[in-house]
């Protein structure tokens, strides 16, 4: 007989754990979710994204970014390589996901201290709506050799991706500090939450440039019925508080980042491109955009979609001497 606990109802049971978020981003279109677990350490999500990772089911691929694990995985159910952790085995496992209307269902197994991650743990998390343990058992009798199973009841969320550039004047202004501003007066807390705030350094050799010729990618994750909001209300805001008259943004809706969008980000960074470019792609691959105060900015907004989910290379240049000291 199955047992439906809330989060509050699990600390209770276990005292406080160590799991500060837990988020399922869904992208219908590519059949894939997004699921971000933020830890009070790295230790565990590294862990975790490698045991995942190695037993299989409906894990695609992880990476872990300061005390955060992503994983992405499809959408359905598979079987896993699971047991205690060796080269072929992983020691927890995600064995399905499924998306109920406005609901994420994540089914989880875990053997040992892994059992205790997923039942205790995760399940206490914020963001989770309630835990469902298949029998008594899966919430009595909890690490040692004993394999525990859960599934946890998530708010489904959508990722959207904000493109940014050429907002400022040599005179006044900052793309980075004007985006990071924006995204923050549009968080609202379990319905908009701002993922990442990056600067994308582009070719440095462009002429049309203000000084270090960057743009800015911003990424939410946001519930179905706030997407909207979320993406008319940073236009109005940009629109009041842009000085340049060629500032441009994209929008990008999902996961998966078409791999034309990234091959054109990599060229921002080794070349330097023209307007015709960025329409060309914007009707081959039918890119949302909203012309702000002009249509210059189309360019280095594309390139910052291509860098959203990047790591320190967004930052770089192209062929960059400082990407080889930092780690």
């Amino acid at each position: 007989m199955e047992l439906i606990l809330t989060p509050e109802e699990v600390k209770e049971k276990f005292g406080p754990l160590f799991c500060k978020k837990f988020l399922t981003i869904v992208d219908e279109k590519a059949r894939l979710v997004e699921i971000i677990e933020k830890c009070s350490a790295r230790g565990p999500v590294e862990w975790d994204a490698v045991n995942r990772t190695r037993a299989g089911g409906v894990v695609k691929k992880s990476y872990v970014s300061g005390t955060e694990l992503h994983l992405f995985a499809e959408i359905g159910n598979r079987p896993v390589n699971f047991g205690p952790s060796d080269k072929e085995l992983g020691g927890q496992a995600l064995e399905g996901v499924l998306v109920k209307e406005n609901e994420v269902h994540t089914k989880w197994s875990g053997i040992a201290g892994a059992g205790l991650g997923i039942v205790a743990c995760l399940a206490q998390a914020p963001g989770v709506l309630r835990a469902i343990y298949p029998t008594k058992e899966d919430l009595e009798k909890v690490g040692g050799a004993y394999t525990s199973r859960v599934t946890l009841v998530t708010p489904k969320y959508e990722k959207i991706i904000v493109g940014i550039d050429d907002t400022d004047t040599k005179e006044k202004g900052a793309t980075w500090a004007i985006a990071l501003k924006i995204a923050n007066e549009l968080q609202e807390e379990g319905e908009i939450e701002l993922l990442a705030h990056r600067i994308i350094q582009l070719n440095p050799e462009v002429k049309e440039k203000t000084t270090n010729c960057v743009s800015i990618a911003l990424v939410f994750a946001a519930k179905t019925e706030k997407v909207e909001e979320l993406i008319s209300s940073f236009v109005k805001r940009l629109k009041e508080l842009a000085v340049s008259e060629h500032a441009h943004i994209v929008i990008w809706r999902g996961v998966v980042i078409p791999q034309e969008i990234k091959e054109f980000g990599k060229k921002a960074k080794e070349e330097i491109l023209n307007l015709d470019m960025a329409k060309k792609l914007v009707e081959e691959i039918d890119i949302e955009h909203y012309k702000i105060t002009g249509e210059r900015g189309l360019i280095g907004a594309i390139a910052a979609i291509a860098y959203a989910d990047s790591g320190i290379e967004a930052a770089a240049l192209a062929k960059d001497p400082a990407l080889s000291i930092i780690s």
